[in-house]
């Protein structure tokens, strides 16, 4: 709408502004607030059209969220039962085996008990020999065997006295609790935050809304430091200091699918986006990093798990209603209105009433009729007022302040009236002006959101 003359703006008086969305416009005082010139801050709501309108055959719509967590902690619970089972079935089988194990272990202690004094015997015995030819051995033969292991006389190598060799006893593993996916009411998110203001709920002819929950990403700290300098004592010396960072998301992905097919199904932009945690302040160590998240790692999750949701549901319902909805905005601007005793300003007095009665009709529906029939009233006093004009005096009913003050209104009356041909020519004449530089930066918030509705306006024209 504005870009043919965009260099031209900056030559532009006043801010008088078409304020971005809940901005309100200050005007400055020395210029347009003269002694019979008031500014009147107003508010009011009016229907936003959408960037990325549908069909206008589509009148309403019905939404839903999707998560699987349900599903997957069902799956984990069958899945910990069934470890369950086995352990114990396992379990069992070893129960048995030991039983087995243990029942031959007393039959190998009654055997060896049977053979034990037998072998004690032959042990004996074979002692008593080995004593009988180290007897037999000569003093110098026995002289030498002294650098041998006790002398080189004989051990006597008696068998171990029979006991029962238990074998191990087995023990139930026990298996751990799975960790739990946490579930949403899937009907009040849809509730609350999947509404596309300006249709109906319902199932004919209706667009479909979707948004699938992903799960909630956190990854492991990531560490810096810096090397710094202290002082201490008077005297300098060098440390570092670590800072820790965890990131984390949660994707949601929206699908807007209409009778004809899917015209939208991905995940926003602004819900890709990953989020930190941070540290606070410095720590004096990679270990302290580590300490800081692993001491509130747990609380943290378990605030996530809800906060990424609430708000990345939020930034779901933001996206939808300003691309395919008829979103309410809340405007703030300023009207500007002339008093004077010595002059008759009846006609700008009820141009500035049918301006707000038309502002505060603007919400009513996106067609806009009613309020336009009020601006449109506005708008004829203020052109027929401009044809009095005359900015080289100052006495004259229609002087310089007054005719500023006529732009301002007229041109925000334009652009809510949907006539940008209009406001754009008023603008074009407006630059001829010698503004004051403290008003360019008003004029170029007026022109960015002229411009957006301007974009709007095509777009919901168009389809």
């Amino acid at each position: 709408m504005f870009e043919p003359y965009r260099n031209t703006m900056k030559k532009i008086l006043h801010g008088f502004a078409l304020a971005a969305f809940s901005l309100t416009v200050s005007l400055p005082s020395s210029t347009l607030m003269a002694q019979d010139v008031d500014k009147i801050e107003t508010k009011f709501d009016f229907l936003q059209l959408p960037m990325k309108p549908l069909d206008k055959s589509i009148k309403n719509y019905n939404s839903k969220v999707i998560c699987d967590a349900e599903d997957k902690n069902k799956r984990l619970q069958a899945e910990y039962e069934a470890a369950k089972i086995k352990a114990e079935e396992t379990y069992q089988k070893e129960l048995r085996e030991y039983d087995g194990l243990v029942k031959k272990a007393e039959q190998n202690l009654e055997k060896e008990k049977a053979e034990y004094p037998a072998k004690l015997k032959a042990a004996n015995d074979a002692y008593m020999k080995e004593m009988e030819l180290y007897e037999q051995k000569s003093v110098i033969q026995k002289l030498a065997d002294r650098q041998l292991a006790n002398e080189g006389k004989p051990y006597k190598n008696l068998p171990q006295e029979p006991y029962l060799q238990m074998p191990s006893k087995p023990y139930l593993h026990e298996v751990p609790l799975p960790k739990m996916h946490k579930v949403f009411n899937l009907e009040q998110l849809a509730g609350t935050y999947l509404k596309m203001e300006g249709y109906n709920i319902g199932s004919t002819n209706a667009a479909a809304i979707t948004a699938t929950l992903g799960e909630l990403e956190v990854k492991e700290p990531e560490i810096a430091y810096k090397d710094m300098t202290g002082f201490k004592d008077g005297k300098s010396y060098s440390y570092r200091a670590y800072t820790g960072k965890v990131g984390y998301k949660r994707l949601i992905t929206l699908k807007v699918e209409t009778p004809t097919g899917v015209i939208y199904n991905e995940v926003p932009q602004v819900v890709s986006q990953e989020k930190f945690i941070q540290t606070n302040t410095e720590i004096t160590s990679e270990s302290g990093v580590r300490y800081w998240w692993d001491s509130q790692k747990e609380r943290t999750i378990a605030n996530l798990e809800q906060e990424t949701v609430d708000k990345n549901m939020a930034a779901i319902n933001e996206f939808l209603n300003s691309n395919y909805a008829f979103k309410k905005v809340t405007h703030e601007t300023v009207v500007l209105i002339v008093k004077d005793k010595k002059q008759d300003y009846s006609d700008l007095g009820n141009a500035y009433l049918a301006l707000v009665e038309g502002y505060n009709l603007l919400a009513e529906d996106y067609n806009k009729g009613a309020a336009k029939a009020k601006i449109a009233e506005a708008i004829a006093i203020y052109e027929k007022a401009l044809l009095e004009s005359d900015m080289e005096n100052k006495k004259a009913r229609i002087n310089e302040e007054v005719t500023l003050a006529i732009y301002w209104n007229l041109i925000e009356a334009y652009v809510w009236h949907d006539d940008y041909a209009n406001a754009k020519t008023l603008f074009t004449k407006f630059s001829t002006f010698d503004a004051p530089k403290k008003y360019k930066k008003a004029m170029e918030t007026m022109n960015e959101f002229g411009k957006s509705q301007y974009e709007r306006y095509k777009a919901f024209n168009a389809k």
